[in-house]
């Protein structure tokens, strides 16, 4: 029985040692990707049977048997399934998986699964295991193949798809209307006011050859320097004197001086917001500026709406301001097309904006349209009468230079036909040609439910043979009924191409409101999207959650390359490791089961993530420990049987 401890001791050491070795690993791992620790368990030997018991007899109990255990061994090794975390990389063809499933690669001969999706191209294009060049199996069992010279070539638009609404307030017929580009504004010049701190004129003796710095308008600082010439008596120069030193800077800046008062005034040509002024002091002339009693502060100036009262020398679009016998320039067409011009002269007939719109509306066919100024500051001609119309002005300064920068004259509303609303897309040709084709929709006279659609090339590289879709009705709640003229498509032909290009407008679906409708007084109809797109180059690839690899185009498409397998097994735990955090199959692993992410129960990709490694490290420690304690114990039998033998050998001598 001394020798049966013996060799259990020596089983407990042996197996409590493979115990440490598994842990070891496992701690050795816990960095490595997609790791997957393992579990040791334990079994007892067959038992040394020293009685088998016995049961009852008449008066006699049974006994129990009478076993001595031989030892322990290493029932199993186990593989740790549960699922580690994730670790986001930004990679785009990093990839883990969330759930079930292995990824398989291969070196040509041999298949293996990995939990690591660390993939990259190499120099054929393959998609491979950066870590050893094994190249990664598609859902078709091929390797997958990243085409990165590829070409995507063109697509021919076949389908115009639209969305919006059009009015249905019935406004048009409408009157032809004409605004300023921009509005009239009435403006203040940056100012800065100075003058003697004491009397009526300035000791400039100690600040001759000094600079002064003036920004005008925020442009580059120009300077100003004192000097004897400038005055006739320096110890008592006048502010006419200093302000004359001023004219220097040029003609954006106005500088006066009062002689009787000792004051001093500065303002900038220009008026507005625009116009600001600032002064600063050269190195060497410090106060200067508060001789002259100025300041370094910013000034800028202020704008509002012109109204009827605003003179024409306060505009902020003014170059320099009128004055007397200017004249401006106009000219203009009748809603009929019949011209109308004259010269309006300042100061003889009038000097503000209300007195030139009166002067205008002299000019303008008695009842033909009027011309108003409007809150904002524009200048509105109005035509009297709804319909087409042939109404135009000019305003403009008729001598040179001019004295302000007078807007151009647009049309806001045209009042030619019915109520109409536009919408514009640029659909591609079987070549990738790009083609901006504008879309105008026109409400029936007669029947203010329908609209007609006319579609135009506007670069006019192209012809249309069939370029108008009539009759598109609306139920009375507004969704979109049908298109009653028969004709839903429209023809291109393009240059450079035989066959004429057909495409079909899709404008939702019958009682729906999922396409255009018509509610409400505003337009916001649109052509949304269209299919065709012009040839483009390879630009990326990434992963999806569907373990598709995608592939991203210059012209801003995209599509599937091919897509990951995830292999599946009835019994992971069966799996054997190859090494670098590879499996292959074994006998009780069973076959793998090839399927797609996210189906059949396969896990779902995460792109951009490598799993990490499962090994719980504090788990581990515990075991190290239990495992530490298990060998000292065993230890301690042995020794404690040798000690038994010594006692024997003793008995003996």
């Amino acid at each position: 029985m001394v020798n049966t401890s013996l060799f259990s001791g020596l089983s407990g050491l042996r197996a409590h040692q493979l115990y440490i070795d598994v842990i070891g690993a496992n701690l050795a791992n816990v960095s490595t990707a997609g790791y997957r620790g393992s579990r040791v368990t334990f079994s007892d030997l067959l038992s040394l049977t020293t009685s088998p018991g016995a049961r009852p007899e008449g008066d006699f109990g049974g006994t129990n048997p009478r076993q001595v255990g031989l030892g322990t061994s290493i029932g199993s090794i186990d593989l740790n399934t549960r699922q580690g975390t994730f670790q986001d990389t930004g990679r785009p063809l990093d990839v883990a998986l969330e759930g079930r499933g292995f990824f398989a690669l291969t070196d040509g001969t041999q298949t293996y699964y990995s939990r690591v999706g660390t993939f990259g191209v190499d120099a054929r294009g393959s998609l491979v295991d950066l870590r050893n060049g094994f190249r990664v199996i598609g859902a078709s069992g091929s390797p997958v193949h990243v085409p990165v010279t590829d070409t995507l070539p063109a697509q021919a638009t076949s389908r115009i798809t639209f969305h919006g609404s059009l009015p249905a307030t019935v406004t048009g017929p409408l009157q032809e209307i004409l605004q300023s580009e921009n509005p009239f504004l009435a403006g203040s010049a940056a100012t800065k006011d100075g003058g003697a701190t004491s009397g009526t004129t300035f000791d400039m003796s100690r600040w001759l050859d000094k600079t002064l710095l003036v920004s005008i308008n925020g442009g580059t600082a120009r300077s100003v320097t004192f000097t004897a010439s400038d005055f006739a008596n320096v110890t008592a120069a006048t502010p006419s004197e200093i302000a004359a030193a001023f004219s220097a800077l040029g003609q954006d800046l106005v500088a006066t001086g009062d002689d009787s008062t000792g004051a001093l005034s500065f303002a900038t040509v220009r008026l507005g917001e625009a116009a600001t002024l600032k002064f600063d002091e050269e190195t060497g002339s410090t106060g200067l500026l508060a001789h002259l009693g100025l300041d370094t502060v910013l000034t800028t100036g202020s704008e509002e709406a012109a109204t009827a009262a605003t003179d024409l020398a306060g505009l902020t679009s003014r170059n320099t301001p009128y004055a007397a016998g200017d004249r401006i320039r106009v000219t203009g067409t009748n809603p009929d097309g019949t011209p109308f011009s004259a010269t309006f002269t300042y100061d003889t007939d009038g000097r503000t904006v209300g007195e030139l719109v009166d002067f205008v509306n002299g000019l303008i066919a008695p009842g033909e349209a009027a011309l108003t100024l409007d809150g904002a500051g524009h200048l509105v001609l109005t035509a009297t009468d709804t319909g087409e119309a042939a109404l135009s002005l000019h305003v403009g300064d008729a001598g040179s230079p001019a004295r302000n920068a007078w807007p151009t004259f647009l049309v806001s509303q045209d009042g030619t036909g019915p109520d109409t609303a536009t919408a514009s897309i640029d659909l591609f040709d079987s070549l990738g040609r790009a083609h901006a084709v504008n879309f105008t929709f026109t409400r029936s006279v007669g029947d203010p439910s329908v609209w007609d659609m006319v579609a135009e090339l506007a670069d006019g590289n192209g012809t249309i043979s069939t370029s108008e879709i009539s009759s598109i009705r609306f139920n009375s709640d507004g969704s979109f009924n049908s298109i009653g003229g028969g004709n839903s498509t429209f023809a291109f032909q393009f240059g450079g191409i035989d066959s004429t290009q057909t495409v079909t407008i899709d404008l939702g679906r019958a009682g729906g409101f999922d396409g255009v409708t018509m509610l409400g007084d505003d337009t916001s109809i649109a052509a949304t999207d269209q299919d065709g797109f012009a040839s483009g180059t390879l630009l990326n690839v990434g992963f999806d959650q569907a373990g598709n690899l995608s592939g991203y185009y210059s012209n801003g498409q995209n599509r599937t390359i091919d897509t990951l397998r995830v292999a599946m097994f009835q019994n992971e735990e069966g799996l054997q490791r190859a090494g670098d955090t590879l499996f292959v199959t074994a006998p009780n692993s069973d076959d793998p089961i090839a399927a797609r992410a996210g189906t059949s129960g396969a896990g779902l990709v995460r792109p951009g993530s490598l799993e990490n490694s499962n090994v719980d490290i504090a788990e581990e420690f515990v075991s190290l420990i239990e495992a530490q304690r298990g060998f000292q114990a065993n230890s301690r039998v042995i020794t404690t049987t040798d000690e038994i033998l010594a006692e024997l050998v003793n008995i003996v001598s």
